[in-house]
């Protein structure tokens, strides 16, 4: 076997173990009893994706959405493109300024690496439709500076509970979807809510902040 052979036949093989482990991933169920009596948002909880790549693609938010949805809230995808920062800024700006000029309005759910990312333009833009911006983090690991103190919404920071448990081939694209996107301050599979014994814990949390954003909408009118 030669060497263009065998780089390609490994190739393929990764490419594989990519598409497998991200449909697996997305595919993920859990069990849960729901939380009674939810107070619901009047806006809908808008999450938005992070930085991705062929290792980590699909469902980038994992359980969280559905988690959400499933207690009744209305709960809607931002897809950026994948990891080029200038295409992503157009979009989400393209984005923001259609959703002004619609009158409607959102409650932002980003990673670390996101709010960082995009903190200049959210300054700059002051878009009128986020009605907040929460920010799903690792512990000690926010993306939250001064700059965003003057904006006009309610920002929050939710650090998840840490861990490292999942399964083997989970572990094995995200860290090579780390080496792909070197440079960029990821957040872990746990804030993400890809690992197992944390997963609920940590929608939980996004649950607790999703009711907390229900009694301002109820306050607000």
């Amino acid at each position: 076997m030669d060497v263009f052979t065998l780089a390609l036949s490994l190739f393929v093989a990764l490419m594989a173990l990519a598409v497998f482990t991200n449909k697996a991933r997305a595919a993920q169920h859990y069990s849960s009893e729901l939380t009674p009596n939810c107070l619901l948002t009047r806006w809908p909880l808008l999450f938005v994706t992070g930085p991705r790549s062929f290792f980590y693609f699909s469902a980038y938010w994992n359980i969280y959405p559905s988690y959400l949805a499933e207690h009744g809230y209305e709960v809607f995808h931002l897809r950026l493109p994948w990891n080029k920062g200038e295409l992503r800024k157009q979009r989400l700006l393209e984005f923001l300024n259609a959703q002004d000029e619609a009158d409607r309005k959102y409650h932002l759910i980003v990673d670390e690496y996101t709010l960082k990312e995009f903190s200049d333009l959210l300054r700059s833009q002051r878009p009128s439709c986020i009605v907040s911006l929460t920010e799903i983090s690792d512990p000690n690991q926010s993306g939250q500076d001064s700059s965003l103190q003057g904006l006009p919404f309610v920002f929050a920071n939710i650090e998840v509970l840490p861990s490292n448990k999942s399964s083997l081939f989970v572990k094995w694209c995200y860290s090579f979807h780390r080496l792909l996107l070197t440079g960029k301050h990821l957040p872990s599979l746990s804030a993400l809510g890809a690992c197992e014994d944390t997963k609920l814990q940590n929608g939980r949390l996004l649950l607790d902040r999703a009711q907390l954003l229900a009694e301002m909408d109820l306050r607000q009118g």
